[in-house]
């Protein structure tokens, strides 16, 4: 499993954009709401993009609101509407749930560098940025999630746990 990596460490010049305009779009508060998103702004990001919503306020029961064409014909599969079901293997659900529940929990971005073995059988070599929202500028309710993919011959360290 990997850790998240701090702001300062966000080495994809994308998803550094990307975290700027989260965090313009917050000002003052924590975290910025999804309707202070807007999808015309966000073009350049939205084939990368997914989103996450957790209609029932309890973390588990997320469903994939949104998941960008770039991610859906990277794996060969649509999540969109689904929940945890959709992560079959238990390598990716011990990969990935911990770091949006960290996200969930905290209310905090995390930006991680990992391996990851799909469910349907991909290694994808990510680099993902992960940021919550909030409608009430307190609890996560959706989180913002891009990922760019890494070539499969880069073999970069793994940095040690960095919080922000």
């Amino acid at each position: 499993m990997s850790s998240p990596l701090g702001e300062a460490e966000i080495r994809d010049p994308r998803l550094k954009t990307l975290y700027a305009y989260w965090k313009a779009k917050a000002g003052a508060r924590r975290m910025p709401a999804r309707k202070d998103l807007d999808a015309i702004e966000m073009k350049e990001w939205l084939g990368n993009l997914m989103l996450l919503d957790f209609p029932t306020g309890r973390f588990i029961e997320f469903r994939y609101r949104l998941e960008g064409t770039n991610i859906e014909a990277f794996y060969d599969a649509r999540r969109t509407g689904r929940g945890v079901e959709a992560m079959t293997a238990e390598s990716e659900r011990k990969s990935v749930l911990p770091q949006w529940e960290g996200v969930f929990e905290r209310g905090r971005p995390a930006y991680y560098e990992s391996d990851i073995l799909s469910s349907e059988g991909k290694l994808a070599r990510q680099s993902k940025l992960l940021l919550p929202l909030s409608e009430d500028g307190e609890h996560v309710n959706m989180i913002l999630g891009a990922i760019y993919f890494r070539p499969q011959f880069d073999f970069e360290q793994q940095s040690q746990p960095r919080h922000w």
